[in-house]
């Protein structure tokens, strides 16, 4: 096995790994985003009971301002996972095209090295025939 074929296998080990993190990072973001869709759901549950006491009012005021600032830490936590992603997604696709790039150089060189062994054999038989019709 060729140095070039090697440095493919470990390339294409190292794309795996990395599919692996992207599927793990678009597990995360979905998770974050359910999240966020959750607690969107109870800030509007909050919304629609109303009236009460003076006292209710102003706890209800309070806890519906601290569910704003819960989603807005948790939107952005999914825009985070979801750039996280977005970057694993891209580098994935940088190394899938560089395995490619290997890949067709390999075949390449392959069919280089086949051509010139048939050019060999080809030389070789054209001897044999030069030389059977000179001892006829």
């Amino acid at each position: 096995m060729s140095s070039l074929s090697q440095y493919l296998v470990l390339q294409q080990q190292k794309f795996e790994r990395m599919q692996s993190r992207r599927t793990q990072l678009l597990k995360s973001q979905q998770l974050e985003q359910s999240r966020f869709e959750q607690l969107h759901e109870h800030m509007d549950a909050l919304s629609i009971n109303g009236g009460g006491s003076a006292l209710y009012l102003q706890n209800m005021g309070d806890i519906k301002s601290q569910m704003q600032q819960l989603c807005e830490q948790q939107q952005r936590r999914v825009m985070e996972a979801s750039q996280e992603y977005r970057l694993q997604q891209r580098a994935c696709l940088q190394q899938a095209s560089f395995n490619l790039g290997l890949q067709h150089m390999l075949t390449q060189r392959a069919d280089a090295v086949k051509k010139q062994q048939q050019l060999i054999e080809q030389k070789q038989l054209d001897e044999l025939v030069c030389g059977y019709h000179s001892r006829s």
